[in-house]
């Protein structure tokens, strides 16, 4: 037997067995199948486009018979609005740029299933709170299996950027985003309180990164443990820094050392030259050399960026494709070699960002409608602290990197269910506060009455 099968028979034993444990929930169930879509796409396309139609009818049908849009208040109102523009924008570009039946299903879906639960986890927030909790823990069990399986891809098949986990069989950019998400939920559940055991919970996280030779992972990681350890705990005591600063550097140190692209031996515990991996950064990103210092517009994701943005508001004139796209054929259907760089005026298809996607399938209209609904779904978070990097993290991902957070559905549904946990938790702390607070008028009046 192939080490490859070995390694996907071994994903589809993980899936019976969470199955098996969850199988009584519905949206238990459907969750879990988002988080194996990379099963579904390893066993080929007979069983993985009714896989995506089952994805897309089940979370439909849990919606309408939960009551999902029931209620709704001014917040989930203006989201639902916003989506069905998006949807309206989305389906007229597709059908103006000819794209075919099964395409524009395959890419719908993948918006149209998170949304879906979003609202399905704002309405248990509101009727089953306890539910929650029981969701958190089916996340943490997804993600422990993504830690086992990443353990036993490097046995089976190999350090390589392709299959992640349960999520992926082509492409490893899930191995770059979800460590993140996981971070973000594990601090929410503990508040920023890490001992010693919940670190080495952390450091398995970036497991699942360096298993896909992920190089971004390093980067971003400790940017947001800093921000969440300190920004979002607002508690920058000696103490705290003494323990945590340390943990930060040390996780880009070990990243540089394990990623062969990001030192100069090429391998894994190669050197740390901070210069190399610089230069290396800024020309992957921005195609900057030591020669020049200008950002190369159309070289890297960040000069793909620059590059549609100076077509935005710099251009004189836009074209209708500009407008509404050149279809998602384009984008979607074509691999390195197929895909037109001349044409977009990027180097390769690996520089197309999230963003750039969008503006490829949809054009500019699309592009606004995107990032208006992001905007949506980020106004929910309703700690301010948390909003900030929350937003800076889908936004890196949208405007610099490959949009998969909106793309994936499997990390589109841990986003949304970080937003509501975390509105979950906010609101149990004010009814706290509040109930110590009465009971502290009450003492103040026993103390004070009159004998």
């Amino acid at each position: 037997m192939e080490s490859e099968s070995i390694y996907w028979y071994s994903v589809l034993l993980t899936f019976f067995y969470i199955i098996y444990k969850n199988y009584h929930s519905s949206i238990k169930v459907l969750i879990i199948l988002c988080f194996y879509s990379g099963l579904a796409s390893f066993l080929g396309k007979g069983i993985e486009n009714p896989y995506k139609i089952v994805l897309v009818l089940l979370s439909m049908y849990i919606l309408l018979k939960d009551n999902g849009l029931y209620g709704l208040k001014k917040r989930e109102t203006i989201l639902l609005i916003v989506f069905i523009i998006f949807s309206i924008s989305f389906l007229l570009s597709a059908f103006v740029n000819g794209d075919y039946f099964t395409l524009v299903f395959s890419q719908y879906g993948k918006y149209i299933t998170p949304i879906c639960l979003f609202f399905i986890f704002n309405r248990i927030q509101t009727t089953k709170p306890n539910t929650i909790n029981n969701l958190k823990e089916l996340f943490f069990s997804l993600l422990t299996i993504q830690i086992i399986l990443s353990v036993l891809k490097i046995i089976t098949i190999g350090l390589q950027e392709s299959t992640v986990g349960s999520l992926a069989y082509i492409g490893g950019g899930p191995a770059t985003i979800l460590p993140v998400l996981g971070f973000i939920l594990f601090w929410l559940h503990k508040r920023g309180k890490f001992n010693r055991k919940d670190w080495i919970y952390v450091f398995l996280l970036l497991f699942i990164g360096f298993a896909s030779l992920k190089r971004a992972i390093w980067f971003i990681m400790p940017v947001f443990i800093f921000l969440f350890m300190f920004y979002v705990s607002r508690k920058l005591s000696f103490l705290k820094l003494l323990y945590f600063l340390p943990l930060i550097p040390l996780i880009f140190y070990v990243g540089i050392r394990l990623s062969p692209t990001l030192n100069k031996e090429g391998k894994i515990g190669g050197s740390f030259d901070l210069q190399y991996v610089l230069d290396y950064n800024q020309k992957y990103n921005f195609g900057k050399t030591s020669e020049s210092s200008e950002i190369q517009l159309g070289q890297g994701r960040g000069g793909a960026t620059f590059l549609l943005w100076g077509k935005l508001f710099k251009s004189q004139s836009l074209s209708f494709n500009d407008y509404f796209g050149f279809g998602l054929k384009e984008v979607y259907t074509t691999d390195y070699e197929q895909f037109d760089n001349e044409k977009f005026g990027v180097n390769s298809k690996g520089a197309v960002t999230g963003i750039f996607q969008t503006y490829i399938a949809t054009g500019f209209v699309g592009v606004i409608l995107t990032i208006i609904l992001i905007i949506s779904v980020i106004t929910f978070l309703k700690e301010p602290r948390i909003r900030v990097p929350i937003a800076l993290f889908i936004f890196w991902d949208y405007l610099f990197y490959s949009g998969l957070i909106l793309r994936t559905q499997s990390l589109s549904i841990m986003f949304f269910f970080i937003i509501i946990y975390s509105n979950f938790q906010y609101e149990h702390r004010l009814y706290e506060n509040r109930a110590k607070l009465k009971l502290n008028d009450k003492n103040r009046n026993l103390q004070v009455r009159p004998a």
